[in-house]
């Protein structure tokens, strides 16, 4: 994982000022006292820039691969031999065939249990009936005013699983095997077949993943403290273009990884994932390079100057030149504040509008 901090400095220089952590180069006032007692004439071909009002964000650049997560294998208990597949990238609902068999689709459903036993009229009470009857109502095979979704088998569960039977084509026997569909979380993409048209459907029959577009980083755990759920941050596409994004996850657990060939970990990092405002924006873009720009700072409506305009002082401190009404040049000390996009907050004898004196 590259980092790389986003500011900018200007000028030429000598000097380099620290701000978290990145230096930004100054100009070198060559040791002299910050002063506003002794003022210089400004000298012709002198550049100047103004004291503005502004925002400012400090930002850090993190890398990461666009992508769909991580892939989840889908197996399926079923005697036979697979048939026909869903293409590569295609997502499967709720109701859509996972995988055909023999000549049978076998749909996916929702829910959180796979089924594990027959359900008929002689199954006891269970929760996996309640989930089977909920997908029932949510396929429109029964409705909540005929089906009550409970745990509870009734004639009125054994009439819906028959006329969902008859829509996939099957016998309408009223009885639902663990072979006769898949039950996931949520809707899937396709991403790999790992056993082909032709192979055993008593295995592993489909790799998915998540429907939605997110960004992978893998940062280093000494960086946790720069991402939170739900933070806002901006993704710069392959192309260039940008779109916005939030912090869906951060990892707790470090993962050890051996740089140098010593059989030691020497570094370790935690997966964090972004989610994107917009899914759409990324197209069709797998396993891609992106950017993530996290902020780490923000000033609002702050006085700034070019970080050029800064001068270094022998006690640690920095000045700037303010050039006066009768256009003579005085040090004004200030205190820094923000840095970006080379402009850094300041706070001292200064206002809005003033000018300072920038290299040329």
């Amino acid at each position: 994982m590259k980092r790389r901090r986003f500011l900018v400095g200007a000028g030429a220089v000598s000097v380099a000022l620290v701000a978290g952590g990145t230096a930004v180069a100054v100009r070198d006032n060559g040791g002299a006292a910050a002063t506003s007692d002794d003022p210089t004439t400004l000298a012709a071909d002198a550049t100047t820039a103004e004291v503005t009002r502004r925002d400012l964000e400090e930002q850090e650049e993190l890398d990461g691969t666009l992508g769909y997560g991580d892939t989840t294998q889908v197996s399926l208990a079923a005697n036979g031999t697979i048939t026909a597949l869903p293409a590569l990238g295609s997502v499967i609902d709720r109701g859509q065939t996972v995988v055909e068999v023999d000549g049978r689709p076998v749909p996916l459903l929702f829910g959180a249990r796979p089924l594990w036993r027959t359900l008929d009229a002689n199954a006891e009470d269970g929760i996996d009936i309640q989930e089977l009857e909920e997908n029932l109502v949510a396929l429109g095979f029964a409705s909540s005013d005929t089906l009550t979704v409970d745990q509870d088998w009734t004639s009125a569960t054994t009439a819906a699983v028959e006329r969902w039977q008859e829509a996939l084509g099957r016998e309408e026997t009223g009885s639902v095997a663990p072979g006769d569909a898949v039950v996931l979380p949520g809707a899937v993409r396709v991403s790999d077949w790992p056993t082909p048209v032709g192979g055993p459907a008593s295995g592993a029959v489909l790799a998915v993943t998540s429907t939605a577009h997110l960004v992978s980083i893998d940062l280093d755990s000494t960086e946790q403290s720069l991402v939170t759920v739900d933070q806002a941050v901006e993704v710069v596409l392959p192309d260039g273009s940008t779109t916005a994004g939030r912090i869906a996850s951060v990892g707790t657990v470090a993962t050890g990884e051996d740089t140098d060939g010593d059989g030691s970990p020497d570094t370790s990092t935690i997966e964090v994932t972004v989610a994107l405002d917009d899914p759409a924006a990324a197209g069709t873009l797998d396993s891609a390079p992106v950017t993530v720009r996290v902020v780490t700072s923000a000033a609002q409506d702050v006085l700034a100057v070019p970080v050029s305009a800064l001068l270094a002082v022998a006690d640690g401190g920095y000045v700037v030149e303010r050039v006066e009404d009768d256009g003579t040049v005085s040090q004004v000390a200030v205190e820094t504040g923000a840095f970006a996009d080379g402009w850094v907050e300041v706070s001292g004898d200064l206002a809005e509008g003033d000018a300072v004196v920038v290299p040329s």
